[in-house]
């Protein structure tokens, strides 16, 4: 794969990237970073960018965001502008990581970009 599209993955390239081993691979995904009020905050999976402005528009995400702080200060508040676009390539780093340190699950995986208050990062070994 070119990296020249930064952030698309397919099922055919799973062996080259043992980090997605515990993401569902039925179809080609990109990855997206999330920004609140034009800040990127995390980073997340999605089929295309239709798909990734409607997880950005997914009433529990915003409820789930509205309750954390970074800094003492709120991620977001419920006038906050939440937007997709392609991650950049330290974006996806970001994401690959996250990924490849989690429990394999069935759930979508995030990874924040910024530090979340109480938020504490453990490595889960097999």
């Amino acid at each position: 794969m070119a990296r020249s599209d930064p952030a698309q993955f397919d099922a055919r390239q799973a062996d080259h990237y043992p980090f997605l081993s515990g993401i569902a691979l039925a179809r080609p995904f990109q990855i997206f970073a999330l920004e609140i009020d034009g800040r990127p905050a995390l980073t997340f999976a999605a089929a295309n960018l239709a798909e990734a402005d409607a997880i950005c528009m997914d009433p529990h995400l915003r409820s789930d965001l509205c309750g954390l702080t970074s800094a003492g200060a709120p991620v977001c508040s419920a006038n906050s502008t939440l937007s997709a676009r392609a991650a950049d390539q330290r974006e996806i780093a970001a994401f690959e990581h996250a990924v490849s340190r989690s429990p394999v699950s069935d759930e979508p995986t995030m990874a924040f970009l910024i530090k979340v208050d109480g938020v504490v990062v453990v490595t889960i070994d097999p």
